[in-house]
């Protein structure tokens, strides 16, 4: 976004590759979509997708009962035939492949680059890096997800230099998980058709999601409740947990046809982790502002956390690029107006996700 408008940036990557496989997927809805294809990227995310976005559905209510009956029109072309964009499901890493291969300048995404520490001063902002590298800019914009060392920076620089801008334990108050996901990709099991499929299935304290997806492949995810924690008390899990786990469900009868079983033994990649949500009360601190899941996270299977993340980037962008129409230079108090726009805009909209 900013390479379009001229606008100088350098983006910092912690991890080797720009865009590595960790096993995720991303849900995109008409809200990003259209800003995906404002970008010129949305007809190379239709051309992987292909039909396999016009999912027939199959749900099993808590009674056990299974309702799969073939609709005339799916939920993704009616939402297509009314905004122009279907729902897409695509792999984190093939949409973060598209969006760099649409940069012109690539040397500006520069890889393991883990940021350390985050220094506010009156004219600019310096960011610190783990291999001894020392950057300094205008702003400082953290998209580095739920785990953010950005928002850590700027907490600490709220408590140090601005007391009463954060609370001590802003992360224990706005952070908290109440429910673990069991999620992966699997290979289709042969017990399901080839064409698009969501399958949703109910039960006791737990429900599941699954989505058929290019490459004769299957997205999944387990929603287990567990009891309520916040900050630093959310647990994380080994990987014993996660098998355990799944072992405890393989008789679930997902389909008519499928246990989790079945999915589970065609894995090709699983992870379990807790499941954290939170819309902070406050974004923005002088210079540095997060954004994405790092301000605010939402339960995945509303699809709105990527596409949330995409809409806050293009607010952050359309309200920088109004105030730069008065001036070419901005003072602190400029850029900390301009954050406060962008959260006073998004932050209903990221709320009422939750």
């Amino acid at each position: 976004m900013l390479e379009k408008f001229n606008i100088e940036y350098i983006l910092l990557e912690a991890h080797s590759k720009i865009a590595p496989q960790l096993g995720a997927s991303m849900g995109l809805l008409p809200g990003g979509l259209r800003i995906l294809d404002q970008l010129g990227c949305y007809d190379r995310v239709q051309e992987i997708v292909g039909d396999c976005c016009y999912y027939q559905p199959s749900l099993r209510l808590f009674n056990g009962k299974i309702l799969d009956k073939e609709k005339p029109k799916t939920f993704s072309e009616q939402l297509e035939y009314r905004t122009g964009y279907p729902q897409i499901f695509i792999d984190r890493q093939m949409l973060l492949q598209i969006l760099f291969d649409n940069i012109q300048s690539k040397d500006r995404v520069m890889t393991r680059k883990r940021v350390l520490r985050v220094e506010t001063a009156e004219n600019h902002v310096r960011v610190h890096t783990q291999d001894g590298c020392t950057y300094t800019g205008d702003i400082v914009v953290g998209a580095d997800g739920v785990h953010s060392a950005v928002r850590k920076e700027m907490w600490r620089n709220g408590v140090e230099s601005d007391p009463g801008s954060f609370r001590p334990d802003e992360d224990k108050g706005s952070a908290c998980g109440r429910l673990k996901v069991h999620l992966g990709i699997s290979k289709r099991p042969k017990s399901l058709p080839a064409s698009a499929l969501q399958i949703n299935a109910f039960f006791d304290r737990r429900n599941y999601m699954m989505l058929s997806v290019p490459g004769d492949r299957l997205y999944w995810f387990m929603f287990q409740d567990m009891d309520r924690t916040t900050g630093s008390d959310i647990p994380r899990f080994t990987t014993e947990d996660e098998v355990n786990l799944a072992k405890k469900h393989f008789d679930d009868q997902v389909t008519a046809c499928t246990t989790f079983g079945d999915v589970y033994e065609n894995r090709l990649q699983t992870a379990l982790v807790s499941l954290e949500e939170h819309v902070f009360s406050r974004w923005y601190l002088r210079r540095i502002i997060t954004i994405g899941d790092a301000a605010h996270k939402v339960h995945p299977n509303t699809a709105q956390g990527g596409n949330g993340a995409i809409e806050t980037s293009a607010v952050l962008l359309n309200t920088l690029l109004r105030r730069l129409d008065d001036t070419s230079e901005l003072s602190e108090r400029d850029i900390e107006d301009v954050f406060a726009k962008v959260q006073t805009n998004r932050f209903a909209r990221a709320a009422n996700a939750l």
